[in-house]
């Protein structure tokens, strides 16, 4: 007995593998046809008969009467005037579909559209039908594509289609492409060509079944057949194209479709799926139009061709819009290549998108004034109400504060009495040694000082407002740039020839964090002079997150940078140098970064750190411009989606949010070291003394060509943790943290007592793109 196995193997399976996607046609008024019918019928026992010529010529009769209720009986009689004494059966002609071996018979072409069409009246007048007969569309990419060509051809906008893609029907495609699963593995263009001619025979479709390519282009857009290979078109079609639909996801054959049909003066009209967006470029009416509005400026096809979908992103942000994404998408977006393998589309989405897009093409096709540009149609926000916009993005930080020194802190007092002696500073020295202090790092460039010159004596106080977050556990990390800054007056000092006597926190309160006397001898109870030669670097020093060029830390530049550091009683450098401990470290920055950006109000306040434009920065002189993470132009794209917290909210719901990690893998890959300063308690006084031990460091870092880039999350975040018991942090991201410090510490010597000063890369690396802008002098000195 034969096994179902081989049953399933037999040639019903080659059937399937057919490409064939045009229907033939039997007038058995003609003879000759007549003869092949009967052959068909004859030779092929799996043709099936569907045969309601009646109910076709009833609704004929009854539709070119519509002024009138027939009854049945009239109907009939009608029919039979119509019919003229020819047999139902050999009227009309006979349609077989070889892929389904159906044999359906219906109504002539001309009887058949005017039936078919008889409910667009006068949605589209007939004149209009009439007009629309001769366009011709060109529909390139079938997931939206498919929905666009099948209502195209449900109202008949046009006279053909020319549809191409070169890809072949999935199952992950069946989410928006309406089609049935034995449709699964054939070519798309054959399955939309097959779904047309079943909806409407006479329909004129040429199938590309290799999609769109330089090489075909201008058949395609052109109609030319000269030269046509197997494969690259079939079927009947000359002429221009009056308008191309893109839907492709080749990014290099948008642009390419784009400039070839500038060229020809073909409009170009595109549906992304996302919010309703419905795209315009009337190049027939304006030749010299920017290419996609000019969001991609000079963008040619080829620079972008192979890139992998990761690469792809920064170009669709582009052409999409960075801030006019819907929320889920770019979400979406931040978990390509992590948990989803592309952008994802919904069936409604896609429906919905058809039907745009075909409304927008029988409009363009009629001659009506549709404009160029972009026009969304966004059913979540009509119906639901406005999304809003992007938190965080551009515009959405806090307007530049007014000129002049802040009131910060509740008192601007300094201790009443200068010291006997101390030198009066002028005003152009002053200037010059806060202009020292201010060139000091500050956790997101913060800036959190007011200086206050009374009596001969320098005070600097800690504007708390301005480095106040979640993320530096009571104002430890602001302390610790109040010490980088006095560190530099003091060595700004020296280099004017002054002796210095520096008092940290002289009231023992918080706000007043210390005081400079200054004196043209020497004089006791100065500060050394040991770390002077670093002077000249103050001006140097800068954060450099450029990639990593590989290299070992010389034992050199170890050792000085290990004196720098523990010249400041207390302080040490301990340093990750092996490719494991790198490594580890790597994952942990990592999941700290994620875990910052994931929670709602770490990621306000690290929001708050970013200027996201040249100008934003100019106008602000704080924070960090985003140029300046040195990010690839993928990661730029997910991380100014990452300013909308909606976003964030969605991908840690699902889980995500890898991909948010692999800036600091990045970071890392070929760093000499990671390195840690450290005291040993952690007192507000200790972080000041961390503050100067690390502008030390950093100093030395770059006398010696050394770029440093601040890694801070984890060290603050953990002092929240272990100090603060998790205050201010949700349940989750405290699990979280808490996993990660066990593995934290068993990279590094400390203790929940340990003062964690910062967490930093040391590195070869290139020149930065920019450098941070500071606030001047007279912003934030009080001179009385």
């Amino acid at each position: 007995m034969t096994s179902w196995q081989e049953l399933i193997s037999s040639p019903r399976r080659r059937d399937a593998e057919s490409t064939e996607s045009r229907p033939r046609f039997f007038r058995p008024a003609r003879g000759p046809d007549a003869e092949e019918l009967g052959r068909l019928l004859r030779d092929d026992a799996r043709v099936q008969v569907f045969d309601a010529i009646d109910r076709q010529l009833a609704d004929l009769i009854k539709t070119r009467h519509p002024s009138r209720t027939l009854e049945e009986r009239e109907i009939a009689r009608l029919v039979e005037e119509h019919l003229r004494g020819a047999p139902r059966a050999a009227y009309g002609v006979w349609v077989h579909y070889p892929w389904s071996h159906r044999l359906v018979h219906l109504l002539d072409e001309a009887e058949f559209v005017e039936l078919r069409t008889n409910r667009n009246r006068y949605k589209i007048s007939p004149e209009e039908q009439e007009t629309l007969a001769g366009r011709r569309i060109g529909v390139v990419g079938l997931s939206v594509g498919q929905s666009v060509a099948l209502t195209i051809a449900l109202e008949r906008s046009a006279g053909e289609l020319r549809i191409a893609d070169f890809d072949h029907l999935e199952l992950s495609n069946m989410n928006r492409i309406r089609t049935g699963v034995h449709n699964l593995d054939v070519p798309k263009v054959v399955a939309t060509a097959r779904d047309i001619a079943e909806l409407d025979p006479f329909f004129k479709v040429r199938c590309f079944s290799e999609g769109v390519t330089p090489d075909n282009m201008d058949r395609f857009l052109l109609g030319r057949d000269e030269g046509e290979g197997e494969g690259e078109g079939e079927g009947e079609g000359e002429g221009k194209l009056d308008l191309v639909v893109d839907e492709c996801d080749s990014l290099d054959i948008k642009l390419e479709i784009r400039f070839r049909a500038r060229a020809h003066r073909i409009p170009v009209l595109m549906d992304t799926s996302d919010r309703g967006l419905i795209d315009v470029e009337r190049f027939d009416l304006e030749p010299d139009r920017p290419i996609l509005h000019g969001l991609v400026g000079d963008l040619r096809p080829e620079r972008i061709r192979g890139l992998s979908t990761e690469d792809k992103v920064p170009y669709v942000m582009q052409i999409i819009g960075q801030d006019t994404l819907s929320t889920r998408f770019g979400a979406t977006l931040i978990e390509v290549q992590q948990t989803v393998s592309t952008w994802p589309q919904l069936g409604s989405a896609v429906v919905h998108g058809g039907a745009a897009a075909a409304d927008t093409a029988r409009r363009l096709a009629l001659g009506e004034p549709v404009r160029s540009g972009r026009y969304y149609v966004d059913l979540e926000q009509l119906i639901s109400g406005p999304e809003g916009a992007p938190a965080g993005g551009p515009g959405a930080s806090p307007a530049p504060p007014p000129r002049g020194p802040t009131r910060g802190p509740a008192s601007l007092a300094l201790p009443p009495g200068g010291e006997a002696g101390a030198a009066p500073l002028d005003p152009e020295r002053l200037r010059r040694l806060v202009a020292a202090g201010i060139a000091a790092p500050s956790g997101g460039n913060c800036q959190p000082w007011l200086w206050v010159y009374e009596a001969r004596r320098l005070g600097l106080f800690h504007d708390r407002a301005r480095s106040e977050s979640l993320a530096d556990f009571q104002g430890a990390g602001g302390v610790v740039a109040l010490g980088a800054a006095a560190e530099n007056v003091v060595l700004a000092a020296h280099r004017e020839g002054l002796s210095v006597r520096l008092s940290p926190f002289p009231l023992g309160g918080e706000d007043l964090a210390a005081t400079f006397d200054f004196f043209d001898a020497p004089v006791s109870g100065a500060e050394g002079h040991a770390m002077d030669h670093l002077a000249d670097s103050i001006g140097l020093r800068h954060t450099n997150r450029h990639p990593s060029q590989p290299a070992a830390l010389a034992d050199e530049h170890r050792a000085a940078l290990a004196a720098a550091v523990r010249s400041v009683p207390g302080a040490d450098l301990q340093l990750l140098e092996a490719p494991a401990a790198l490594e580890e470290i790597a994952a942990l920055i990592g999941a700290g970064d994620r875990l910052r950006l994931l929670a709602q109000s770490t990621h306000a306040d690290l929001m708050k750190e970013i200027r996201w434009t040249e100008a934003e920065a100019e106008a602000r002189r704080d924070g960090i411009f985003v140029d300046a993470f040195e990010f690839s132009p993928a990661d730029l794209a997910g991380f100014r989606i990452c300013r909308d917290f909606r976003a964030m909210e969605l991908v840690r719901r699902w889980g995500g949010g890898k991909a948010l990690e692999k800036t600091a893998r990045k970071a890392i890959t070929g760093a000499m070291a990671v390195a840690l300063i450290t005291l040993p308690r952690a007192g507000l006084a200790d972080y000041f003394q961390g503050g100067r031990a690390l502008e030390r460091a950093w100093l030395t870092a770059t006398q010696r060509g050394i770029a440093v880039y601040p890694m801070a999350t984890l060290p603050y975040l953990f002092a929240r943790l272990v100090r603060g018991g998790g205050e201010g942090m949700d349940p989750e991201t405290v699990a979280v943290a808490r996993e990660l410090r066990e593995r934290y510490v068993r990279l590094f010597d400390v203790t929940d007592a340990t003062a964690e000063i910062l967490l930093f890369r040391l590195s070869l690396a290139g020149p930065p793109s920019t450098r941070s802008l500071r606030r001047p002098p007279e912003d934030v000195l009080v001179t009385r």
